[in-house]
């Protein structure tokens, strides 16, 4: 079954071939470190990282190549993110890195992993990431930016509504969020009627959810961070009756929060990174997944095993030299993954659009994608 999987796996991912050739490597595996919260408030989501991360390092290792994947824990916190690098660099000993998803952790790292020009691959989508001269960041999901725009987009065009309230975390990445929406809203000719945050772990989001239905919001748009906010958020939102329509940022719709939220997700619409059934891709690794772990993907998670791929392939490609891999990641064009195309731009951007996708019998559906420049 493994060399079936791997057969669609090899035609659709570009999985390196079992045979190598000029930069071919020696029996000891290539070390790569895995950054992510084991431990923390954003635990729950760790788990889904990590069998992601963990299925890319079986195909690659079943297709030939030899890779060893080393998972340090960032206890959900910035100084636990730098703790984690530093433990990968100094006692792993890792050659590139699978860095964190949240972006205040990426930051927190971000001048170690230029010191040591560590190849790392990231997950955060805070504009500013790849924007800070650091050479050695490469983002496998799409930016803010994108995921903002194409809220608008879909906002505009196929929900016919203008007023929009904003509902986000107080972290960076909320913040962030809520900070594009203000300035791209106007643009796009839409208006926020209001904006409100929270913080972590609050428990009541009544009073919020009632000033926009007083300012006469037509939606809501939720940048959230975490999957248990989110999730009694939205169940706050079902209890006051759907008083406006609700799109959130990814975080609205990954199985960690639809778990949690239970029948309060039904309905909810979100940006999401991949596109549920939408191509060979993606289908390919959903059945992988499912065998390995007799459930259905994660689809936020699964930009893990794209980006331990793209890894595995510039490895490939250009030997264990960093800055060599660097290069190929830059050269890298139109490769087909998991969640979607990826082509990196010069300061290390890889995908380019988003999906808006519904939540359904637990799950999200494709609604359409959006590609935005």
């Amino acid at each position: 079954m493994l060399k079936k999987i791997l057969h669609v796996l090899v035609g659709v991912l570009g999985i390196i071939s079992v045979c190598f050739t000029g930069s071919a490597l020696s029996a000891e595996p290539v070390l790569i470190g895995m950054n992510t919260p084991v431990t923390g408030a954003a635990a729950g989501e760790a788990v889904y990282f990590m069998k992601a991360a963990k299925l890319a390092e079986k195909h690659a290792n079943a297709a030939g190549y030899n890779i060893k994947l080393l998972i340090q824990d960032n206890q959900s916190t910035n100084p636990g993110a730098l703790a984690a690098l530093n433990k990968s660099i100094e006692q792993d000993h890792i050659f590139a890195l699978l860095g964190p998803i949240k972006s205040t952790q990426v930051l927190a790292i971000s001048d170690r992993v230029k010191q040591t020009e560590l190849p790392t691959l990231i997950g955060g989508t805070n504009v500013n990431l790849t924007q800070q001269g650091n050479p050695w960041f490469f983002r496998c999901r799409p930016d803010d930016s994108i995921v903002v725009k194409v809220m608008l987009k879909y906002i505009k065009e196929d929900m016919g509504l203008t007023k929009i309230a904003v509902l986000h975390d107080a972290d960076a990445f909320g913040t962030g969020g809520a900070d594009l929406i203000d300035a791209l809203a106007p643009k796009a000719g839409l208006t926020v009627v209001k904006r409100e945050k929270y913080t972590t772990k609050d428990k009541d989001y009544t009073a919020q959810l009632l000033a926009f239905r007083v300012a006469g919001a037509e939606v809501m748009i939720h940048y959230g961070t975490n999957a248990e906010d989110v999730a009694v958020c939205q169940r706050q939102y079902r209890q006051l009756g759907l008083p406006y329509a609700y799109i959130g940022s990814p975080s609205s719709a990954v199985k960690d929060t639809i778990h949690l939220a239970g029948k309060a997700a039904e309905g909810i619409l979100a940006i999401a990174d991949a596109t549920p059934g939408g191509s060979p891709e993606y289908t390919a690794y959903s059945e992988a997944y499912k065998k390995e772990y007799g459930e259905e993907m994660d689809a936020w998670a699964a930009w893990n095993y794209d980006a331990l791929m793209i890894l595995a392939r510039a490895i490939h490609e250009a030997g264990p030299d960093r800055s060599k891999v660097r290069e190929a990641i830059l050269n890298l064009r139109d490769y087909r993954g998991v969640l979607g195309t990826y082509s990196f731009s010069p300061n290390g951007d890889g995908r380019h659009s988003a999906c808006v996708v519904e939540v359904k019998k637990g799950q999200p559906v494709l609604k359409k994608i959006v590609t935005v420049e």
